[in-house]
């Protein structure tokens, strides 16, 4: 084990972190940012001559503006557009730099690509939110297409914020017939809630399907639908080092299919925890089997499948299995308390700011108890139906809320093949009574269907067993 970094550092890099990933609600900025060798800003036009004084409009028409070597700079806002870097540096001293204004967060909503014939690319300081990207096409596995798409080399991803709020697969590295990714490096992003839910086995945080020697670096990959990181089918020499990989379908896969698979790449140092469907580490080699995988010196708690899958096709050596102790799970602070047993595994790695999140989105701890009164959420009534007037099955819930006043969002849960599985949204008073549109349920004997309320803020309450009529 290396050495346990100190809670001292640990703070300043939080505290570091969290500056360079403020919000694009953020009010300073700087008077000016003399990095940047052209701007773009919301009201600029795409006939300026991309000035601070005379901004560009659109992010498309900056990068487009960049030879190697230049630097160009977002003003904060959102830029509501698919873009293209449709040219990249020369080498790593001369790169293509796409980021942030100094002290300012800008946003681009849509599709980021970079394609074969860019290379020396860096993206960083931005929000990317690829929800609006282009539809795929007919009969793909997809509904949306992937963001960011990386089919060039060298191209550099830090201190971004990526998502895209649940529709479909973020980061896609490399692609049969468009390029091998060769050299890219993703380093302290968050990557969050991206892919299909209910899960679809498809999408993933960051999707590594035709690569060499990517690395993957003190991210935060957490809430994705299926995979945290997925090596598939044709992954080479891949480090994934220094991350927190939490609350994904599954954490990391090796795999491979017909005549590819996945050979060398390392996964370590990383604190890997609650993957909700399957397993925090595992593999699937149908066809041939990768070698020279391994998973050495992680901390691997939690997943829904147990910590580790079979061993087939990498190794796993010297893990730890035990709780990691995160700062607030709930708020999505990831940092390691100060009583950390995995503190020693990320070895110094700089955990990235918690981002702003919708309620509806964290992981809503037990009730707690505040001023002496607790708050409490409790299910009365769980009953399945397959109601004449509507023409499908839907669960009716009864319960009450206690301790806090108002109206809350709560959301229902009902339990399917050993997850909790979210099936609809209502507004909540003291007593409440609503329906939602649910699957059939299970019938049998043995085969109970659970039900619980989560109310973002407040708890969630224990599960019942859910009747049925007919």
């Amino acid at each position: 084990m290396q050495r346990v970094p100190s809670v001292r550092r640990i703070a300043t890099l939080a505290a570091l972190s969290a500056a360079a990933l403020a919000g694009a609600g953020a009010s300073t900025s700087s008077a000016s940012d003399p990095s940047c060798t052209r701007v773009a800003a919301p009201g600029g036009s795409d006939s300026a001559a991309g000035t601070e004084s005379a901004p560009f409009a659109t992010a498309q028409r900056l990068v487009d503006s960049l030879g190697s070597g230049d630097v160009g700079c977002l003003r904060q806002g959102t830029y509501s557009e698919n873009v293209t870097i449709n040219h990249g540096g020369s080498s790593d001293s001369s790169r293509v730099v796409v980021k942030s204004y100094d002290g300012e967060r800008a946003t681009i909503s849509g599709r980021l690509y970079v394609p074969d014939r860019s290379n020396y690319v860096t993206i960083e300081q931005l929000n990317l939110d690829g929800h609006d990207s282009p539809t795929c096409s007919a009969g793909s596995t997809c509904t949306r297409l992937p963001s960011p798409t990386v089919d060039g080399d060298h191209i550099v991803f830090q201190d971004n914020d990526v998502t895209n709020r649940h529709t479909a697969i973020c980061f896609n590295l490399g692609a049969a017939g468009y390029g091998r990714a060769v050299g890219d490096v993703i380093q302290r992003n968050r990557i969050h809630d991206c892919g299909r839910i209910p899960s679809s086995n498809h999408d993933h945080g960051i999707y590594l399907a035709y690569s060499d020697n990517t690395k993957v670096l003190d991210n935060v990959i957490f809430d994705n639908a299926d995979r945290g990181v997925q090596l598939y089918p044709d992954a080479q020499g891949t480090l994934i080092k220094g991350n927190v990989i939490d609350g994904n379908g599954e954490g990391v896969i090796f795999s491979g299919a017909g005549g590819s698979a996945s050979n060398d790449n390392v996964v370590e140092n990383n604190v890997i925890t609650n993957s909700t469907i399957r397993h925090d580490v595992e593999s699937w080699y149908p066809d041939i089997v990768g070698t020279g995988n391994v998973a050495r010196n992680n901390c691997v708690h939690g997943g829904a499948g147990g910590a580790f899958g079979s061993a087939y096709g990498f190794q796993i050596q010297d893990n730890l299995n035990v709780d990691p102790h995160y700062v607030d799970r709930g708020g999505k602070d990831f940092r390691l308390a100060a009583d950390s047993p995995c503190a020693g595994v990320l070895a110094g790695a700089s955990v990235p700011a918690q981002p702003d999140f919708r309620p509806d989105k964290q992981e809503v701890p037990p009730p707690t108890t505040s001023g002496g009164s607790t708050t409490t959420v409790t299910v009365t009534q769980a009953t399945f139906g397959h109601y004449r007037h509507h023409r499908r099955w839907r669960l009716r819930v009864a319960g009450r809320i206690r301790g806090a006043g108002g109206a809350h969002v709560g959301y229902v849960q009902v339990r399917r093949f050993g997850r909790w599985q979210r099936v609809g949204t209502h507004r909540l008073h003291r007593r409440f009574r609503f329906g939602v549109r649910a699957a059939r349920p299970r019938l049998g004997d043995a085969a109970v269907t659970m039900v619980r309320i989560v109310v973002p803020g407040l708890g969630r309450s224990r599960a019942v067993p859910a009747g049925y009529r007919r």
